[in-house]
C-alpha cells in the first residue's frame, strides 16, 4: 500500500477549500495516511453520493492511518485521480471529507503519477444534497434560517419577521417565508438571517 507522510487534515460534512478553515476546526496532524488512485467516475462517486464500502476494502485501510503518537483513525485514506486529492474518514457511518494544503496537495498529485489505478468495490446508496455554490459561512447561515424556523411557533414573531424582511404582510405567513427563501434564498437570506437572529436574541 502507498502511503503519504506529514500532512494536515480537516474533516468536515464537507470539503471545505482552505480559506474556509475555522480557528476553532479540529486539525489533524497525520503521520502517515493510505494513497489510492481511483477512476475519476469513482473518485465523484464517493464525493458526492451516499456510499458503503466492500468490508475488504475496509480491513485493507483499518488503523492505517496514523498520529505522530502511533495512535490510528480506524478508517481513513487520500483518493485521488491525478487532478484532485481529497481525504475520507469513515465516522458511525458517515464520510467526512477534507481538501488539503496547495503545496501538499501538489506533492500528492506529483507522487501519484506513477502509481497504478485501484478498483474499490463500493455500493451507492442515495445521492447527496450539497450547495456546491455556497461557502462555508452561507452554508451555516442557511441551517441557523431553517433551524430557527422550525422552532417559532409565534405567528406574530413570524408576521414582524417577514415585514421587516420584505417590507409587505402576509396572509399565511408561514407558507411565504418558505416560498421566498425556496425561490429567492441567494438575494435575501443574508438580511434575514440577521433579522431572524436579533428576534432570537430577545427571546
Amino acid at each position: 500500500m502507498n502511503y503519504i507522510y506529514d500532512i494536515l487534515l480537516n474533516f468536515n460534512d464537507y470539503a471545505y477549500d482552505i480559506f474556509e478553515w475555522n480557528k476553532n476546526d479540529k486539525i489533524y496532524h497525520i503521520r502517515k495516511i493510505p494513497l489510492i488512485k481511483l477512476k475519476t467516475c469513482d473518485l465523484l462517486n464517493i464525493i458526492n453520493k451516499n456510499v458503503k464500502f466492500d468490508s475488504n476494502f475496509l480491513l485493507k485501510i483499518y488503523k492505517k492511518t496514523e498520529f505522530f503518537n502511533k495512535k490510528a483513525i480506524d478508517y481513513a485514506f487520500l483518493g485521488t485521480d491525478g487532478k484532485i486529492v481529497i481525504a475520507f474518514k469513515l465516522e458511525k457511518g458517515k464520510i467526512k471529507y477534507s481538501q488539503l494544503f496547495l503545496d501538499e496537495e501538489n506533492e500528492v498529485l506529483d507522487y501519484s503519477l506513477n502509481l497504478n489505478f485501484t478498483e474499490i468495490k463500493y455500493t451507492i446508496i442515495s445521492d447527496k444534497k450539497r450547495d456546491y455554490l455556497c461557502t462555508r459561512n452561507e452554508k451555516i447561515m442557511k441551517k441557523y434560517i431553517y433551524d430557527e424556523l422550525k422552532k417559532i411557533k409565534d405567528v406574530e414573531k413570524l408576521n414582524f419577521i417577514y415585514l421587516e424582511c420584505f417590507n409587505k404582510k402576509s396572509k399565511n405567513v408561514i407558507k411565504d417565508i418558505y416560498k421566498e427563501l425556496n425561490s429567492n434564498f441567494e438575494n435575501i437570506y443574508v438580511k434575514f438571517y440577521k433579522i431572524l437572529k436579533i428576534t432570537t436574541i430577545k427571546r
